[in-house]
């Protein structure tokens, strides 16, 4: 049975995160997870013996780190509105059949949607089951769009792209082709001046703050946040294949072409794989640095840390870093992205050789990223926990 547990714990470090006090935490922000779970793969490389703690956001990859054969999966969020998604995705997945599942998140067309909540929060804790029945409109618009994120996009797809490119050119997007075939198509038919103001306009700082995140996740930030964006943009229609890439065909068409080349959750093959496994996770609303000092030494094998260090400042980021060793394992791989702040092991720790970094399967998995947003990944190996 999946416990869900929320940790109070008094003696948590003083310097806390910092976004944490400042933001809005009782809204959901991400309905999806936005990181690729094949970089998870490819770095933590779960299997029956691994630990792993992994940041909740909206639970996909943790249920992915479940499909790819961890033994465990503690999944860790400070938002109690994330965890109340992941709380509710895991019940669904307990309690629908696989088209019922698809209806109900959203990832298929249907009325149901009520009813099917009806079944499924009978599996949600109380306090779970009393936030979902305060918020009828979110069930009946399918929870994987209702984060504040993913209707970002939603503004961008029905108000903005319609003036850039037609249906017909944005549906052939998604047609399969050869490298060569999507620069010629990047060049010819897609990279216009009007996508060209569009991205330097919808996708700068101001208004991704206002539309898509929070003011306070930007404080770090030294970069064109625009011009970063829009050379990701690249990266995802040329050296990456639009044709299964659910990342890039959401944002354009706000579904998945192809689900068995989704989020692994939602595939019609992994639906009973994944019930099976689910009393594997365990889902903790707290934050990090709290949860983290409640933590055995030695717990965890390996770590998927997000992008949580991107709204951090120096002197936290390496705090929260040597709390995570702590509660590593000799040998315990670190995950985590960088979208637009640049964070890595500290000096200090690859000084002394605590922690090493493999900087060329992070470069291999990061140039492989479908989840193109993000300017970089980490893979860090701990080799001395007691360092910290």
């Amino acid at each position: 049975m999946t416990t869900t547990t929320t940790t109070t714990t008094n003696d948590a470090p003083s310097l806390q995160s910092e976004v944490a006090q400042r933001a809005d935490f009782g809204q959901v922000r991400y309905a999806q997870s936005w990181e690729d779970p094949e970089n998870l793969r490819g770095a933590l490389r779960p299997d029956p013996s691994s630990s792993i703690l992994s940041i909740a956001a909206a639970g996909d990859n943790s249920f992915a780190l479940l499909l790819q054969g961890a033994g465990r999966v503690v999944s860790v969020d400070m938002s109690p509105a994330q965890c109340a998604l992941v709380e509710l995705k895991r019940a669904a997945l307990l309690t629908l059949e696989h088209d019922e599942l698809l209806r109900f998140v959203g990832a298929g067309s249907g009325s149901d949607r009520a009813a099917l909540y009806a079944r499924v929060r009978r599996e949600l804790p109380a306090e779970t089951r009393a936030f979902w029945d305060g918020q009828p409109e979110l069930i009946a618009r399918g929870i994987i769009h209702i984060g504040k994120l993913e209707n970002m996009f939603r503004i961008f797809r029905t108000r903005v792209h319609p003036l850039l490119h037609g249906r017909g050119t944005t549906r052939s997007v998604f047609e399969r082709r050869t490298r060569l075939e999507r620069q010629e198509f990047w060049h010819e038919r897609w990279n216009n001046r009007r996508w060209q103001l569009a991205i330097r306009m919808f996708f700068s700082e101001p208004v991704i703050a206002r539309l898509g995140r929070d003011p306070s996740f930007f404080e770090h930030v030294e970069i064109d946040v625009a011009r970063h964006y829009s050379n990701r943009a690249w990266h995802a229609f040329v050296e990456l294949d639009p044709s299964t890439n659910p990342f890039l065909q959401y944002i354009l068409l706000g579904r998945y072409i192809d689900l068995e080349h989704g989020h692994p959750w939602l595939a019609p093959s992994n639906h009973g794989p994944l019930r099976e496994r689910l009393d594997r996770l365990e889902i903790v609303c707290a934050e990090m640095e709290s949860y983290l000092g409640t933590c055995e030494p030695g717990a965890f094998t390996g770590f998927n840390l997000s992008d949580i260090f991107e709204w951090m400042s120096d002197e936290l980021h390496e705090h929260v870093y040597r709390s995570i060793m702590r509660a590593a394992a000799p040998g315990a791989t670190l995950a985590y992205w960088n979208n637009l702040v640049p964070r890595s092991a500290p000096q200090s720790l690859l000084d002394s050789g605590a922690v090493t970094t493999d900087v060329e399967l992070a470069r291999r998995l990061h140039d492989a990223d479908r989840s193109f947003l993000y300017r970089g990944f980490h893979v860090d190996h701990v080799v001395d926990p007691g360092a910290a």
